[in-house]
C-alpha cells in the first residue's frame, strides 16, 4: 500500500526582498513552525539584483521561492514590467487559499492579481509607520497606492495600531476592520541563560562589564547615529560600559567612522550580521532602540523576552512595552537624560521570570500561528 504524504492547503507570502530584517526573519519562523499537513507555505520575492542567503534558507526548509527576476521598483516606468510579471506569475500560480504580503502599498498589484483569480483571502500586513524611502514623490505614490490596495485586500492586518493607522486609516482601525496581529517569536529560544551569557561575555571580552546593546540594520530608521552621541555621553559617566551592535546596512561604515572619530573603538563593537541574536541579548544589561519610528519591531520582544531592561525612544509604539520596568524617552531629551535613564535601569529586572511572563501573554509564535490559521480559514 503506498502512503500518500497529506500536504496542506498551499499559501503564498509576499516580501519585496529577502535581505536580513525583521519581516523576513518574522517570516522565516513562521515557516520553520508551520504545520505541513495544514499549510503548504510559498514565497514570491522581487530582484533587487542581490541575492539573500535568507533565499537559501527557506529552499532548504523545502518551500518554493519565486523570485520575478529584474523586477524592481525604482521608477514610475518599472511598474509596467512589474505589471506583466505578476500577471504571467499568477496566470501559472492561482490555486491558493490565501495570498499574505508583507510589504507596503507600492506592492498592492500583488493583492488585485490575486483577486482577479478568486484566491478567497487575501491579506495586507501593515508592519511600519512609514515609508522607509525619504523621496517625497515616492511618499506621495505609496498614499496614493493605499487606496487600491484596500480594495484589493479583504483582510486587513497590522503589527501595531500605530501601523494599522498608517496603512489602512483611523476609519477602518476605529471600526475595527483592522485585526492586530503582535508579531510572535520562539520565547524558548530567549528564555534567560547564564551559561550562554558568561560564553558570549567572554568571547567578546566584555566580562565584568555594563553592556549596552542594540540589533538592527543601519539604515536612517535604526537612528544608530544618535546611539553612538548617547553612548558617548553614558561611557564618560561610567567607563565600565560598552555598547554592542548586532546588524548591517547602508550607514554601517558611517557609524565606524562616527566611532572612530569619538574614539570609542575600544568600546562599542560593531559586530556585523549575526545568527546568534538569541545569545547575544543573554549577554546584555540593557538594550537600548532609539528608532526614529517602528511598527512593532520583533527585536524589542526578543530583548524583553530575554529579561533585559529596555528604552525606547517614544516614536515607538507602547503595545510593544511588556515589562513594567520598560521606559519610552523622547527623542527631543539631551544624550545625559537618556544616559542617566539607561544607566538607571540596570539590574532593576528578574530575568529568570520574563520569559514566563510572555508565554501567559500570548507573544509565543505559536499563538500568532493559531491567530493566522484562522485568518487562513484552515481550521
Amino acid at each position: 500500500m503506498i502512503n500518500v504524504l497529506k500536504l496542506g492547503k498551499k499559501v503564498l507570502f509576499f516580501v519585496d526582498r529577502m535581505r536580513v530584517g525583521g519581516i523576513q526573519i518574522l517570516l522565516v519562523d513562521l515557516f520553520k513552525h508551520f504545520d505541513r499537513n495544514c499549510i503548504q507555505p510559498e514565497l514570491l520575492i522581487l530582484d533587487d539584483g542581490e541575492h539573500y542567503d535568507l533565499e537559501d534558507k527557506v529552499k532548504e526548509m523545502g518551500i518554493p521561492v519565486y523570485k520575478l527576476n529584474g523586477i524592481w521598483l525604482r521608477k514610475a516606468k518599472d511598474y509596467i514590467t512589474y505589471f506583466k510579471a505578476v500577471n504571467c506569475f499568477f496566470q501559472e500560480h492561482h490555486d491558493y487559499q490565501a495570498v499574505h504580503i508583507n510589504a507596503g502599498p507600492k506592492n498592492f498589484y500583488i493583492l488585485k492579481c490575486a483577486k482577479k483569480y478568486h484566491i478567497p483571502v487575501r491579506i495586507a500586513h501593515s508592519h511600519n509607520t512609514g515609508y522607509q524611502t525619504s523621496s517625497k514623490s515616492q511618499q506621495l505614490l505609496g498614499n496614493i497606492l493605499k487606496a487600491p490596495l484596500k480594495h484589493s485586500a479583504n483582510v486587513y492586518l497590522a503589527c501595531s495600531d500605530y501601523a494599522g493607522k498608517w496603512m489602512f486609516g483611523e476609519k477602518l482601525l476605529n471600526a475595527g476592520k483592522v485585526t492586530i496581529l503582535p508579531n510572535g517569536i520562539d520565547l524558548d529560544c530567549f528564555k534567560y541563560n547564564e551559561t550562554v551569557r558568561n560564553r558570549i561575555r567572554s568571547e567578546l571580552y566584555i566580562e565584568n562589564k555594563i553592556v549596552i546593546g542594540n540589533v538592527g540594520r543601519f539604515t536612517p530608521q535604526k537612528n544608530h547615529e544618535f546611539l553612538i552621541d548617547i553612548f558617548k555621553e553614558l561611557h564618560s559617566i561610567d567607563s565600565n560600559t560598552v555598547l554592542i551592535i548586532a546588524g548591517i546596512g547602508e550607514l554601517m561604515e558611517h557609524i565606524k567612522e562616527k566611532v572612530s572619530d569619538f574614539g570609542l573603538q575600544e568600546c562599542v563593537k560593531l559586530l556585523g550580521f549575526r545568527d546568534d541574536v538569541t545569545a547575544l541579548t543573554q549577554a546584555m544589561d540593557v538594550f537600548v532602540m532609539p528608532s526614529l519610528y517602528e511598527g512593532f519591531p520583533v527585536t524589542a520582544v526578543e530583548a524583553q523576552a530575554a529579561g533585559l531592561p529596555c528604552v525606547f525612544s517614544d516614536t515607538i509604539t507602547r503595545e510593544v512595552k511588556i515589562l513594567e520596568e520598560t521606559k519610552y524617552i523622547s527623542l527631543e531629551d539631551d544624550v545625559q537624560k537618556w544616559s542617566n535613564e539607561i544607566l538607571d535601569i540596570v539590574n532593576t529586572v528578574d530575568r529568570e521570570k520574563c520569559n514566563m511572563l510572555l508565554h501567559e501573554k500570548n507573544y509565543d509564535i505559536s499563538d500568532m500561528i493559531s491567530k493566522l490559521m484562522n485568518i487562513y480559514q484552515l481550521v
